[in-house]
């Protein structure tokens, strides 16, 4: 990517990640529930679920392809009776405390398929790279170059994103101790996982 586009896409992208959607929503929610550390296994499916979401884009745009949108809007409600099924189990969910503080009471498996779930049935990430990568695409440049350009900025900006957001959920957490206190939070943890989930179908 030329250094002037390069200046000009790292902070348009960093807006775009610091806004309020889907994936930092489950960032927060999760921070809640489960805390930074463990909410990292979510970070990773998210960015592998980035990616492919970018590469997809990045090559749709240079072939002038679409796909069928009845396909995409089948993965959107598989994707979406996942986020449901996630939502549930926190809502069930009973808090267990231990020295270390609260105990996950999602599977690392889980976390990060949830992720990758998120991040590619996210109709923000797609709408805004559809509408934002073809002003930084140079028609005379290698494509594999670009699509690196692309993911280097947008990665580090969605996990510094997402880390701000888990950190909130987080901190948010560590100042209600008592069992009725962290009942509430996963509760509200399920809310937001069911407001994500809506998100996808609408």
């Amino acid at each position: 990517m030329k250094p002037e586009l390069l200046m000009l896409f790292i902070p348009t992208i960093a807006v775009v990640s610091l806004t309020p959607g889907m994936c930092m929503m489950l960032a927060f929610s999760l921070g809640i529930s489960e805390g930074y550390q463990r909410t990292l296994w979510m970070m990773i499916g998210e960015l592998f679920g980035v990616a492919v979401v970018v590469s997809i884009t990045v090559w749709l745009l240079q072939n002038m392809m679409r796909f069928d949108p009845i396909w995409f809007r089948g993965i959107m409600v598989v994707g979406a009776l996942y986020l449901l099924w996630v939502a549930r189990a926190l809502w069930l969910s009973e808090p267990a405390i231990n020295e270390g503080g609260l105990e996950g009471s999602l599977s690392v498996p889980t976390l990060v398929v949830l992720g990758c779930t998120t991040a590619v049935m996210n109709p923000k990430g797609w709408a805004f790279m559809l509408a934002l990568l073809p002003g930084f695409m140079v028609p005379d440049e290698p494509i594999a170059n670009q699509l690196a350009g692309f993911l280097s900025v947008i990665m580090v900006t969605e996990f510094l994103s997402m880390s701000l957001y888990a950190l909130s959920g987080q901190w948010l957490r560590k100042r209600m101790s008592t069992g009725a206190q962290l009942r509430w939070l996963n509760k509200l943890a399920a809310i937001l996982m069911v407001i994500v989930s809506t998100l996808v179908l609408f």
